[in-house]
């Protein structure tokens, strides 16, 4: 048996942390707030069961990998915008994309380290990360290719139309 998750490195604030103000919101509609969610959330993540095969950890590692590898970008003011539709946008940051390795990427998702290092291995074989040092890896073109003009605009368009669902119940 594998081992658990660690729920505390989960991104879902906790109870004390909601402001009064949605909890109120969801309170008084919460039936229909759940069925929004649950709607969603189920295409998601058939969306991503679809897209990874059926390897929903492959998923996670690619997605914490990625991310590790850029937001420092943000964080320190660079430009992330490209209106270049393929990856030249990507080139421009590939030197400035912070590296990771199999126990960062555990230690951040509560995945056993064995485990990630073998996504590690599927997903270099696949072109989707590549190492650039003994203890260093970072996406590969083809993720920027594959996921930003693709998947990430229609989880975009998705999480809009949640938004806007949302919205529209909670002015009632």
């Amino acid at each position: 048996m594998g081992q658990e998750p660690d729920v505390k490195k989960h991104i879902l604030p906790l109870p004390e942390e909601i402001s009064s103000t949605t909890i109120e919101s969801y309170t008084r509609h919460h039936r229909e707030i759940t069925l929004i969610l649950n709607d969603f959330l189920l295409k998601y993540l058939n969306s991503l069961y679809a897209e990874f095969k059926g390897d929903i950890v492959q998923a996670i590692v690619l997605g914490e990998v990625a991310h590790h590898n850029v937001s420092r970008l943000r964080k320190e003011g660079h430009n992330l915008s490209s209106t270049e539709p393929d990856h030249t946008g990507f080139d421009a940051i590939k030197d400035l994309l912070v590296p990771c390795n199999p126990f960062s990427i555990s230690e951040a998702t509560g995945i056993p380290r064995e485990t990630v290092r073998r996504k590690f291995v599927e997903l270099i074989d696949a072109g989707m990360i590549e190492q650039i040092s003994p203890r260093g890896y970072i996406i590969a073109a083809l993720v920027s290719e594959r996921y930003s003009f693709g998947f990430n605009v229609r989880l975009f368009d998705g999480i809009r139309t949640l938004c806007n669902q949302i919205q529209a119940i909670i002015k009632e």
